[in-house]
């Protein structure tokens, strides 16, 4: 496995992040549709990406109870575990208004039901999360209140985060008590209330964002001089697109069976021949079969036809002859300077402080992204993720809000080439002629380029080729016989092309199709001239052109061949403009 693939390899994290979502039931119908739809639009995005997150969808403020916990008025429709298409069908077919509304509103239960969620969950939690899915204008009995607060407070104090997400089709005064409940969620810190959201879609991205774990590729010390360094967390904020994380098993074309294989390390040992006391005859030992340890483990590079081998300890040291992971400073360069065309095209990470491995990083952190954004400048750093990556030199350029996250500063890290990553372009003798472009058709290609900008945002468009996958595949999973249609978000609207004219646009471009034929740029046909043949040059139409200051008519090709003939030297990199002006300076 190649170790510089960064993106694939990740740290281990112990356990796996823990989401409960809680709907009101005391909410009206339109209300409760609107989370249904959100909630099935969030467990069908786990199912898409086969996370191993694990969620628990439950319904309070019912008149019923149906739970293992001993809770009154609350319904476990989907026990937090991984999530399934049997608990999705579950969700999808429930009926919420049939289970109809309890006689009063207790919120301090339902919060006691998840801290025991949580507490009884036998597998190892990174994280917990509550959701709940509720208006805030209609507040628990005044008997329940201050039950609720004291529950709030101990779900926060054991690492619990707590999220209202705020259902209505208006904006509305948020009723006092959840301001202080908000108030104790945020530990007395600073907080914005919760706006109020009605399209599911916007919902379920809401809720993906808050339960998805944004765990960092690696925490490193950022050596900023001799003797000086800081905490800081590298995270990658994209992730790739294709589906190669999905569990996938051959099984077997007759019986359907899943096809196992199994890879072993093992050698074989002969035993040494025994001997027995009334026979001279000697019998040999039976090989047996043995794992290899690791220190038997070599590995192996072909070279000249040949195979080196070396042990595992060297492997490490040749992958990273730097030594333990970490991020060092090497020095700063202009932003104007480093071309952005051509920064290495590889995905980028965003590096934010930490203060788990050195206290005060945040402090030091800030002052070095106010001194590189007011003095337009960017950190070249050598960074080495983990102990068996390939190091690579990148460029930490400021910048804040990355792909409009609450984030209020942070470096993007982008990589840089090494010198052996740099190729040498060769210089192209071809014609290098600038096309004679009109006034009217500058304009009019102005008016297109302008009838098509946009406001670019990182969220606008989804892959056609995954979103229309993922519905036929879940079109046979759910046994739906209507598949949702796929809407390309990548084709414009037509009438954004209104604007443009029929006939030039066809003077542009066209024509089209079959009939279509190569045609010069230049729309004025009086003014196109017959390009000159190299067999046509001779000593006479050499010099009317240099007398006329028109050689540059000529294509290189031809201009090369000019000099060559008169035993004229010149670099081979040299451009159109250099090759005129040595036939001007020694053909005269």
């Amino acid at each position: 496995m190649d170790s510089d693939d960064e993106i694939e390899e990740s740290t281990k994290w112990e356990g796996s992040p823990g989401t409960i979502i809680l709907i009101n039931a005391m909410e009206d119908s339109s209300t409760l549709n609107v989370a249904h739809e959100a909630t099935c639009l969030l467990i069908r995005q786990y199912l898409r990406s086969s996370s191993s997150h694990n969620v628990g969808v439950c319904l309070y403020g019912t008149d019923q109870t149906q739970t293992d916990l001993n809770s009154n008025n609350i319904i476990d429709v989907i026990s937090m575990d991984t999530p399934t298409l049997a608990g999705y069908n579950k969700l999808r077919a429930m009926d919420i208004p049939s289970y109809g509304k309890a006689t009063e509103y207790v919120l301090s239960e339902v919060l006691w039901h998840c801290s025991k969620i949580f507490k009884d969950f036998k597998k190892k939690l990174s994280s917990q999360t509550v959701l709940i899915l509720t208006k805030l204008n209609n507040p628990p009995i005044k008997t329940d209140q201050k039950r609720t607060l004291d529950r709030v407070v101990n779900l926060v104090g054991s690492h619990t985060k707590i999220t209202f997400i705020n259902i209505s089709s208006d904006d509305y005064p948020i009723d006092k008590f959840y301001k202080e409940m908000l108030i104790d969620i945020n530990k007395s810190q600073e907080y914005t209330l919760p706006k109020a959201v009605w399209d599911p879609k916007v919902i379920q991205n809401m809720m993906y964002q808050q339960s998805h774990r944004h765990l960092a590729v690696a925490k490193l010390s950022f050596e900023i001089g001799p003797g000086f360094s800081i905490g800081v967390g590298v995270y990658s904020l994209l992730r790739k697109s294709n589906q190669s994380y999905h569990k996938t098993s051959n099984i077997d074309a007759k019986t359907n069976e899943p096809l196992t294989r199994v890879t072993m390390k093992t050698k074989l040992t002969v035993n040494p021949s025994t001997s027995h006391q009334d026979s001279d005859d000697e019998v040999s030992g039976e090989p047996k079969e043995l794992p290899l340890l690791d220190s038997e483990l070599l590995f192996c590079q072909e070279y000249g036809g040949e195979r080196i081998e070396f042990t595992k300890k060297e492997k490490e040291e040749m992958s990273n002859p730097f030594g333990p992971p970490m991020l060092k400073l090497l020095g700063f360069k202009p932003t104007i300077k480093l071309c952005k065309e051509k920064w290495f095209l590889k995905t980028g990470y965003f590096l934010y402080p930490n203060e788990s491995i050195i206290e005060g990083s945040t402090v030091a952190f800030k002052a070095l992204h106010k001194a590189c954004d007011e003095m337009k400048t960017v950190a070249i750093c050598m960074l080495c993720t983990r102990a068996n990556s390939r190091p690579n030199i990148v460029a930490l350029s400021p910048c804040t809000r990355p792909l409009d996250l609450e984030i209020e500063i942070g470096f993007d890290v982008i990589h840089i080439p090494f010198a052996e990553n740099v190729r040498d372009i060769p210089q192209l003798d071809e014609e290098s002629e600038n096309p004679t472009i009109q006034k009217k058709q500058k304009d009019e290609m102005n008016k297109i380029l302008n009838c098509l900008l946009f406001d670019y945002k990182a969220d606008m468009f989804e892959n056609p080729k995954l979103q229309s996958q993922y519905r036929a595949i879940e079109g046979k999973a759910l046994q739906e016989t209507f598949i949702e249609p796929f809407v390309d978000t990548t084709i414009r609207k037509p009438e954004v092309y209104q604007v443009i004219r029929e006939d030039v646009f066809e003077e542009l471009f066209g024509p089209f199709g079959v009939s279509s034929i190569k045609r010069s740029c230049n729309a004025d046909k009086s003014n196109t001239k017959k390009k000159i043949k190299i067999e046509d040059i001779n000593e006479t139409l050499v010099q009317e052109m240099i007398v006329n200051k028109s050689v540059e008519k000529l294509t290189v090709i031809q201009i090369k061949n000019i000099l060559k003939e008169r035993d004229i030297t010149f670099p081979k990199s040299s451009n159109k403009s250099d090759l005129c002006k040595l036939v001007y300076e020694n053909c005269a």
